[in-house]
Order: C-alpha cells, then structure tokens, then sequence
C-alpha cells in the first residue's frame, strides 16, 4: 500500500527548524534548570509542562497576538486540531442557536468538546445546538485578557467529567492585574472597505499587591462590534465560477412590488381563445426600470445579510485576598451580552396553490395553509375571476430580521491553600445563559388570511407597520441554562519511592442544572405558518468524586492512574478511568501513552420533557430529483416566466425542504469512548522540541436520530419513516407547461416529503484516528531572538455509522469536510522593542462529494453535470499571515497584521452553496496604552 506523503509545506518546516537547531545549539543562553509547577489541563496533579504523561498545546498571551485574532473564537479558529464542524454565529440565521460559536476538536463535535475557564466550566449557551447539544459560547469569553490556551488533545472524563472525550481546551485568564491598559484595534478589507470591518475595544484594571499588600482586585471590559453587508452588496465581487454554480445570485424575484398576476382562465371562459390559458402578467405600477418580459421584478438580494453584523459585550473581574500565610481567598465575575441580526429577504405571497406543510409539535399533527387568491371584486383583481398575486411585502424592510440575543454569567468564589500536607482548593458558584430569537417574517394563518381577503392590505402601496405585524407578528424562542455548584480537590505527596515523591490527587463536586427551551404561544398554536415549534424543559442534580495518582516507577517512568465516578440521581450513572506512562530513558526524550475511557452525559434537551420539531432545507430527493433536472432542461427553452419556472421546477426535486418531530428520551444512556494515544517528545536542544502523539477514538452509543441523507436514500427498505403526500397543484401545473413547451409527458412519479419523525435514540458509533505534531524552536543571537513552530494534524480515519446495514460507513477522510492534512508553520524575529513574524496555514485539498450519498458530487454526478476535467475536487488551501509589533514608547505597542499576505483568491468549487468566495487581503492596525 502507498504510503501518504507529508505536504510540502510541512516538509519545508521540518527541514527548516532541524536546520536551525544547529544555530540554536551554537546560541543557547544558561538558563534554569527549575521549571516551576503548576496545575497543567488534564491533572490535578502540579506538575511542569514538560512532565505530563499527556499531549497538550499551551498557546501564550503573545501566541494569540500574534495571530491577530480579534476574538477567542477567531483565535481558536487556526488551531490545526479545530476541524470547524461546529456551529459559528457567522452562519447561524436558521440555526436554532443563533448568536453564539462553538468548538469541535478531532471530529467529534462540540458535544464531545469541554470548554473551561481556569480549569472549572462556563454555562452551557441558553439554547441547545440543533435542539440536542449542549455547548459552551466561545464568543462569550473576553479575548484580550486570557493569558494563554491550554488544549489537551485526548479524552479527559477522568479528570473532568462529561463531554471530555475528544478534547479539553482551558481558557486561562490573567490575574495579580496591576495599573490600567486600553486596547484598541480594527480591521477592514484592503481592496473593499466594507468588508471584515471589525472593532474592538478593552480597558484592563488592577490594584493592590499579594506580595506587599496580601490582596489584588482586577476588572476588564471588552467590546466588539462587526459591521454587516448585504448579499447584493458582494454580488460584483463573484467570480464567473461562482455565479455559474449559483445562478439564483443573478436573479431576481417575479416576487415583487406591486406583483404579478398568476392563474390560468377558467376553462369555461367567455373568450374561447383564452379558456384555460395561463396568466403570468405584471400588475399596474411596476416601475419602467423593473419590468422585462411583461412581468414586474425584484432584487431580494438587496434585503438579504451576506454577513450579519454583531455587537459583544464581555466582562471579567475578580480578586484575591491572603487570609493568612497559607489561605487565600478569591472571587471570579465573568458576563456576557450579545446580539447579533441576521436581515432576511423579505415575505413574499405563495400563490402557486400548493400546500406549506410543517408540524404541530404540541398536538402531534401536520399543519397546512395555502395562501389565499385575491377574490372577484377585491381593489386589486381586475379579472372576473379569483387571481393569485405574486407580491413582496416591502413596506417596513426592516422590521424583517432575526435578531438573536443572550446574556450570561458565571459568579464563583472559593479558598485555596494549605491544610497539613494537603493543597486544597474548594469552590462554589453559580452560573446562568439566557438567549432569545425575535423576528417578523413568517405569517400568522389567520391574520395574514383576513388582511388579504377583506382588503385591508393595500397592495401596491405603504401600509401602516402595525398592520404589517398583525399579519407577520413578532414570533421566536427563549432559552435558559442554570447551574449551581460546589467543588473540593485536594492534592498532597503520599510518601517518597526513592527520590521521587509519590502524589495523590482527591476531589468531588455536585451540580444541579436547568435547561429550558420554548417557543412563543403563537408558534406553539400553530399560528405561525410553515414554523414549528419547541417545548423542552429539564432539571438534575449530578455528583461525582475522583481520585488521581502519580507513582514514579524507578528513576525514568512513571505511572498515572485516574478513575472518576458521576452520577445523575434520578438516571445514569458513569465510572470513567484513565491510565498514563511516561518513560524518559535519556534527559533529551520523553515517551508518553494513555489509555482512557470517556464519555458524554445525555443532554437535557435529550432526556427533558415536550418536544421539538425543525424543518431540513437543501435536501435532494432521489425519488424526484432526475426528473427535476429534466424539467429544469425543457422549462429553460421558454419565456422569461419559464425560465423563473425552470428554477422552480429543480427545487422542487434537487433542493427539498421538509419538517421533522423528535421527541427527548428520558431512558438514554452516556456516550461512551475508548481512547488510546501514544507519542514523544524529544528535546533536541533547551530551544528545540517535537512533539509528536498519534490518537485513536472510537465512540458508541452515540445520541442521535437516523441520518436524513441515508433515510432518503433507503426509503424503501426504511418503510413508515418518510411519509409523503400527493402529487401537488403546483408539480401538475409543471407538468402541463412542460406537455405544452415540448410535447413531453414528464411528471413526479411521487408526491413530495411531507416529514420524517424520529426520537432520540443511542443508535450510533463512529470512530477517528491520526496523528499530531508540534515543533517549536527558540534560540537567542547577537541580533535578536528568532522563533520558528510548525503543527500538523494528519487524520487517519474518520468513520461514521450505517444505521441501515448497522456498520461502521466509508472512511471519510479526504472527502469534502474532513481534509487528511491541518498544517500550520511560524516564523519569528524580535528584539526589545519590536518584533515581526507570519505564519502560514495550510489544508489539504478533498473530493468534492462529503460522501459516496453526495451523487450530485461524485465523479459520476460531476460527469453528469459537465464539471471539467480536475474540477470534481476541493483544492488545497494556503495563507499567509504577517504581524508586526513596536513599543515607539515605554508604555505604548501598536501592531499590525496582513492576513492573507498574497491576496489569494477563494479556489474554485464546482458545487452549489459554498461560502462566499471573499478571500483577499485584510488589514488590521491594533494600539495597547498601558500605565
């Protein structure tokens, strides 16, 4: 079997760094030998960074500079181990937890992520991520005042407890803060100046000494603030490619303002010429500038955000206060407030006769509307006869957004210190997330009914908004998650085996958590068209209680050994262990190995009361799909009406949309995961290390629901779990343009989706391996200090569940989503008063297809489509960043960075929806005053 080959970026880095290592050799400074000892992110065992058993990335205040991340979010972003699966608050308008970030280590998804801040947890965001996760808001922790990263990169639910089955990332915050400093930065697009215009501010605060005065207090604000753009905004910006692949972002809307006419005369019309023609006919007063092919038009791109602007809010404070020569006392505040609005496209009539379906989560039952026609005798129906009106609703614009919004706090105190030969430290606290949707788009079934019969809208002309919010109420959710709790850990030297102490490590904690989510009454009646709706609720009480030892085995190894028990009082209960080695047979090499179990408590959302039901956008129906395209082809060959039809006519087969129920399982168990990682680290020189580990995870009883793609795909042999309905007004009407156009008889063989109901179930497994590398250098000179570091994440295998033929699926790796290769190489000089660096990234080019299901992007489906040749692939990815620092004055830094240095434009993708292809050059100027 051909073996991989390394990419040549990191190649380069690694022959680089190896060559500076003689340098480094000739440069290197006396320094101590002692390192001190801390509590390093997977033990509660002190130790130095260099002795743990466990491989973990320690990124430092200036790393993060460095990369000119404006947010912890966007800094967590360039860690290679990150695979970007999770949700981000830049993409989340449909999202049922819009407004906040997550983070996904090793394709395991937030759920199997734990996020903490200084070593204890952050509230869980007040909304579940797809109604089922939940998941730490990364962009609710304040960025400029975190004093370094620590990611453990394997399981840690001994140590922690629930969710620490891929990954730990520990954000720990600066303290002891003395004096004030006021950051300030911006940054906006080289060639475009509305794009990536972001700002932010923070002011730092601190008094009072341990040392001389035996306290300190500290406080730090930070805000940020991104402008938004509209989709019509970038349209100039697209490439050909783009544009050809999403042809709708040329388009616009027979969807307008004052409309279009559509119908058919009736077939026993006084004019025989005209009986049971169809009418697609502008309305009076479309503007000159907006009529073409005698039908009105409308740009909805205008209203749309191509991205939503958001304004943040965050908080730190805190303080320490010595109680003695042994105790200290302290305080932490953490808090949040956030909003982001996502402007949508503005309503529009749906006057094609078909039914818009979507599921009554309360009584259990589908729900349908059909827009009403205009009735003989109404102001604005001309005919004798009742009329559809193709209308957009543009009278207030902006009353059409969603605005998504939350609040959150973290308040704890606690006592460290020591008590005989025990270090303590002992906590409680409390913690709390709100978040909330509100937006007027959709229509209320009665209200928009009556306003348009009786003629109390006025089409063609402004109405009054409160009129506008009868007939499209103020309609969303709220959530909240709540958890209360106390923790003890302990840590002392049992006894001394040789020269080597023995360590033990105790501690318990109790938690009792809330979690509630419920969308308003006039969803949860089944008043708001084509939405549904959720009701969950739940509470428990979990304790838990750890032990963790270190026992050197003679002078070179040592062995760790942690078990933890966690028990929800009223449900599961999970008994978690992990084993540890760490052999070091010359001072230079340090070889490591764990092995660990892990697991992930059911969430509240699964497990709680009521329910919840969604709609699924973008699907390809294969039972309609083909015939779609072929309709597409011949309604391509008519009019301008045609023509508007012919998109239609694919969407109705190629891009489905469809709601689905799920009910919460109160009888779930735990995830559970077996990891086993093995690795060194060698360094080579006091400046030069490597580190390498390679991992391997396999999860069961995974929590979910069936895969939609893979149901859709077995509907057949999956009988009961898609339910359809018949063939539609709308799929004949098609039919009989297209019978008319060319002669064909050509229709759906199959009505369309009407939904797919599913309970949450511990149905599924997956299973990922790989192996990760980190090498950092740093060496001093007559002329300054020069650093070089380079990370790869190479990704073996990344498997899934067949829940069909119940086995393990294809290997995803290398397919579009899960690339083989995360590199990252950086390259430094600094003296006392200035530095300068860049960093390059890189990700390994994938096929196009997510999957062997993706047919519409596998090689057969992109000879189907005319792809050319080469273009059935995701190119590779390289960037790179530049920064710069200088202190022009003792207490002044000003910095800047260039991301993407060589302007590189976004490779081309021959598919449908990717993100925007806006890559270029950006610019960021950033000043820290300190005094």
């Amino acid at each position: 079997m051909k073996s991989p080959a390394l990419s040549p970026l990191v190649k380069a880095c690694l022959l680089a760094c190896t060559a500076l290592s003689s340098t480094a050799l000739l440069a290197q400074a006396k320094e101590p030998d002692t390192l001190e000892r801390v509590v390093v992110t997977g033990s509660h065992i002190k130790r130095s960074l260099s002795e743990t058993s466990q491989p973990v990335t320690s990124m430092t205040r200036e790393d993060i500079q460095m990369t000119g991340s404006m947010t912890l979010s966007g800094f967590l972003g360039t860690l290679t181990n990150n695979d970007g699966s999770a949700l981000s608050e830049l993409s989340g308008a449909n999202s049922w937890a819009s407004g906040a970030s997550g983070i996904s280590l090793r394709h395991l998804g937030a759920g199997g992520t734990l996020v903490l801040v200084n070593g204890r947890r952050m509230p869980s965001y007040g909304f579940a991520d797809g109604l089922q996760l939940n998941f730490t808001n990364i962009d609710a922790i304040p960025a400029n005042v975190v004093e370094r990263v620590e990611v453990l990169k394997d399981g840690a639910s001994a140590i922690y407890g629930s969710d620490a089955i891929g990954g730990v990332v520990n954000i720990i915050t600066r303290r002891n803060i003395t004096g004030l400093a006021l950051n300030l930065a911006a940054t906006q697009n080289a060639d475009h100046s509305f794009l990536n215009k972001t700002r932010t501010g923070s002011l730092t605060g601190g008094y009072g000494s341990m040392d001389a005065q035996g306290f300190n207090v500290y406080g730090h604000v930070e805000l940020y603030q991104r402008d938004g753009y509209k989709d019509s905004d970038i349209r100039p910006l697209l490439p050909d490619w783009y544009l050809l692949q999403n042809p709708t972002r040329k388009d616009q809307s027979t969807g307008s303002f004052p409309g279009n006419y559509v119908g058919r005369y009736p077939a026993n019309y006084s004019d025989p010429a005209l009986a049971g023609k169809r009418i697609n006919q502008a309305a009076p007063g479309c503007a000159p500038a907006l009529l073409r092919d005698g039908l009105c038009w409308y740009d909805y791109w205008k209203d749309s955000d191509a991205l939503p602007p958001s304004e943040r809010i965050t908080a730190l404070a805190g303080g320490r206060l010595k109680l003695s020569s042994d105790w200290t006392a302290y305080a932490e505040f953490q808090g949040a407030d956030i909003k982001t609005d996502y402007h949508t496209a503005l309503p529009r009539s749906n006057v094609n006769g078909v039914a818009l379906n979507w599921y009554d989560s309360i009584k259990g039952e589908m729900q349908s509307f059909v827009d009403p026609q205009l009735p003989v005798g109404h102001a604005s129906n001309p005919f004798s006869f009742p009329i559809g009106l193709n209308y957009r609703f543009t009278d207030h614009p902006d009353m059409f957004k969603n605005v998504g919004a939350s609040t959150q706090y973290r308040l704890l105190g606690g006592v460290e210190g020591v008590w005989g030969d025990w270090d303590v430290d002992a906590a409680l606290g409390l913690m709390r997330s709100r978040a909330s949707q509100r937006q007027h788009l959709y229509r209320d079934r009665y209200a928009y009914y009556d306003a348009i019969v009786s003629g109390e809208y006025k089409f063609g002309q402004q109405n009054p908004r409160a009129l506008l919010e009868k007939m499209f109420p103020e309609m969303g959710s709220d959530g909240e998650y709540k958890q209360q709790f106390v923790d003890l850990r302990a840590s002392r030297e049992l006894m001394r085996l040789g020269d080597k102490p023995v360590m033990l490590a105790l501690g318990a904690e109790l938690r009792h958590e809330e979690f509630w989510h419920r969308s308003m009454d006039n969803i949860l009646q089944a008043r708001i068209v084509q939405f549904s709706g959720v009701s969950i609720d739940g509470e428990r009480d979990q304790v838990s209680a750890f032990a963790e030892l270190a026992v050197p085995l003679g002078k070179t190894l040592e062995l760790s050994a942690a078990l933890r028990g966690d028990k929800d009082l009223d449900g599961f209960g999970a008994v978690t262990p992990k084993f540890s080695l760490a052999w070091r047979p010359v001072s230079e090499l340090l070889v490591r190995g764990t092995v660990t179990q892990g697991f992930r408590a059911p969430s509240l959302p699964e497990t709680g009361n009521g329910g919840a039901s969604w709609f699924n956008n973008g699907y390809v129906d294969p039972k309609r799909c083909d015939t779609a395209k072929q309709m597409e082809t011949i309604l391509k060959t008519g009019n301008a009406g045609d023509k508007v039809l012919a998109s239609t006519a694919r969407a109705l087969g190629c891009e489905v949309s469809f709601p689905a129920a799920v009910t919460p399982n109160p009888d779930l168990k735990p995830e559970h995961s077996n990891n086993l990682s093995a690795g060194f680290v060698w360094q080579a020189t006091r400046e030069l290390s490597l580190a390498v580990d390679y991992y391997h995870i396999k999860r069961r009883d995974e929590i979910g629901t069936r895969d939609v793609d893979r149901v859709l795909a077995d509907e057949d042999r999956l009988s009961g779990l898609v339910q359809r309905g018949a063939l539609t007004a709308q799929d004949l009407d098609i039919a009989a343009r297209i019978k008319e156009l060319s002669g064909q008889t050509l229709g759906f063989a199959v009505g369309p989706i009407k939904t797919i109901g599913a309970q949450y179930q511990n149905q599924n497994r997956s299973k990922v391996s790989g192996v990760d590398a980190d090498l950092r250098g740093k060496w001093r000179t007559a002329i300054g200090q020069f650093e070089a570091g380079a990370e790869l994440a190479y990704l073996i295998s990344q498997h899934g569940w067949d829940q069909v033929d119940n086995k393990y699926s294809q290997n995803y790796v290398g397919w579009r989503g899960v690339p083989r290769v995360a590199a990252a190489v950086r390259l430094g000089f600094k003296q006392d008063r200035w530095s300068v660096g860049a960093r390059i990234a890189h990700t390994k080019g994938t096929r196009l297809a997510w999957g062997f299901l993706d047919s519409q992007n596998t090689e057969e489906g992109c000879e189907g489509r005319d792809v050319p040749a080469g273009g059935c692939a995701v190119p590779s990815n390289t960037r790179t960043t530049l920064w710069a620092k200088v202190d022009p004055m003792k207490n002044l830094s000003l910095s800047l960075n260039i991301f993407n240095l060589w302007d590189q434009k976004t490779a081309t993708q021959y598919r449908p929806n990717t993100a925007l292809p806006l890559d270029g050059r950006v610019v960021k100027l950033g000043m820290e005053w300190r005094l």
